[in-house]
């Protein structure tokens, strides 16, 4: 495998085995990634990953059709199926335009398959950044060699998105506002926006960033305090909005303003409502399958672990698993709320499926993925990372992957708050 080749070029090269460190990555990426960077990008074969997006966006297909196949095209109905409250319905019925596959699948590779864990579905995606790390790699020669004498590529996510905006737009090089909620834009998220900033100033798209109390509309055109602007990339979610009231006549106006051609609004919120994790047990639920192809079911046993909402009636078998079972909370972010079996005792879990029926959890069969071995460059020793790929997927197809890793005894939770958390990019052989 070309990760074990590439240890060991490591440790016989002191300069392919320093390119992290000596690499010269842009400014603003540095800056608000530098801290995560893995000491390694991860290697994979380009027919499993390609193989792998192409699952993600069957998925997304059928979850799209889930509204008419289970509740006979009533949105309010599956809204209320998958756990959003009047408030959030309001907001991802308003618009009712199409829904574009855009979003990130995280995904554990098994070995045979990548397995999912999560699909985050609508614009406010972190890392699309991060396969910038790949340029910066390449640019030095020890890398540049491996990578020439081992044929590996890449997928170029900024390019990707560069792409997809121009189309969306119309326009050869248009000009993106990247917008967060009323109160939203951080220390930390600011950060983030100027380095996707200046990543996409490589590729021809000027963007600028504010809140959503920033934006106006003056003479047919939207306006980011005082730059027109043709794109609105959405960061502010619908549990934002739903959160704070000052949101509501931006979202409105923004919302208009896109129904009438005046801007894109990149996406409208309807997206969301493949968003809530609730929409994972409704497609694997065997009621929901039993009236699919033989092709889709397939699709699903693949890609999506064994998943449903925890109901009473599924307490014993999720009890007696423990050592199989993940519980997740509806609304968690970040990891915040899983909690797993086989870290707890019989008696622990008891009390915590117990404390879990209230139907606001789902339960998802473990996946267990192989490890990624990273050279540690205070010890030389090589040590397993357990790694989740978030697979960017985009109306054009596929487009690349951002990696989470954490090393050893860091838990089971694969995020930036987990201990030791670092990003990676990667490249295809």
């Amino acid at each position: 495998m070309v990760t074990e080749k590439y240890l060991d070029a490591c440790a016989a090269d002191a300069g392919l085995r320093e390119v992290m460190t000596k690499a010269e990555f842009p400014e603003a990426l540095y800056a608000a990634w530098g801290k995560y960077f893995l000491q390694r990008p991860l290697f994979c074969a380009e027919d499993r990953i390609r193989r792998a997006a192409a699952d993600v966006a069957g998925l997304f297909d059928l979850m799209v059709s889930l509204p008419d196949r289970l509740f006979g095209g009533d949105v309010r109905a599956y809204c209320a199926a998958i756990g959003a409250d009047e408030r959030r319905t309001g907001l991802m019925t308003r618009f009712t335009g199409e829904q574009p596959l855009y979003g990130r699948a995280d995904l554990y590779d098994d070995g045979t398959d990548f397995r999912l864990l999560e699909f985050n579905v609508g614009s406010e995606l972190g890392g699309v950044d991060v396969s910038e790390i790949n340029r910066s790699l390449l640019a030095m020669e020890p890398f540049a060699e491996f990578a020439a004498g081992h044929g590996l590529t890449h997928v170029d996510t900024p390019a990707a998105m560069a792409r997809q905006f121009a189309e969306a737009t119309g326009k050869e090089s248009p000009v993106v506002a990247s917008v967060e909620a009323v109160g939203g834009m951080s220390a930390y998220y600011e950060s983030l926006h100027r380095s996707f900033q200046e990543t996409m100033g490589r590729y021809g798209v000027e963007t600028v960033y504010g809140e959503l109390d920033d934006v106006r509309v003056e003479g047919g055109r939207v306006y980011l305090r005082d730059r027109p602007v043709d794109l609105l990339l959405r960061y502010f979610s619908v549990n934002q909005v739903a959160r704070d009231p000052r949101n509501d006549e931006y979202v409105e106006l923004v919302t208009r303003a896109h129904e009438k051609g005046e801007v894109v609004l990149w996406l409208p919120l309807n997206s969301a409502l493949l968003s809530f994790k609730t929409c994972l047990p409704l497609v694997s639920d065997p009621d929901f399958r039993a009236d699919l192809s033989v092709e889709e079911n397939a699709l699903i046993d693949r890609i999506l672990p064994w998943t449903r909402t925890l109901t009473p009636e599924l307490a014993d078998l999720v009890r007696a698993e423990r050592e199989q079972m993940i519980l997740k909370p509806f609304a968690g972010l970040a990891g915040q709320g899983i909690r797993v079996g086989w870290e707890q005792t019989d008696r622990e879990w008891a009390e915590t499926v117990a404390a879990c029926q209230g139907g606001d959890h789902i339960v998802q069969r473990r996946v267990d993925p192989i490890p990624e071995p990273v050279l540690n460059p205070e010890t030389g020793e090589v040590e397993n990372w357990r790694a989740v790929w978030g697979i960017f997927a985009f109306p054009a197809g596929y487009g690349g992957v951002l990696c989470r890793a954490v090393p050893p005894g860091s838990g089971s939770v694969v995020n930036l708050g987990s201990k030791g958390a670092k990003v990676a990019s990667a490249f295809h052989y």
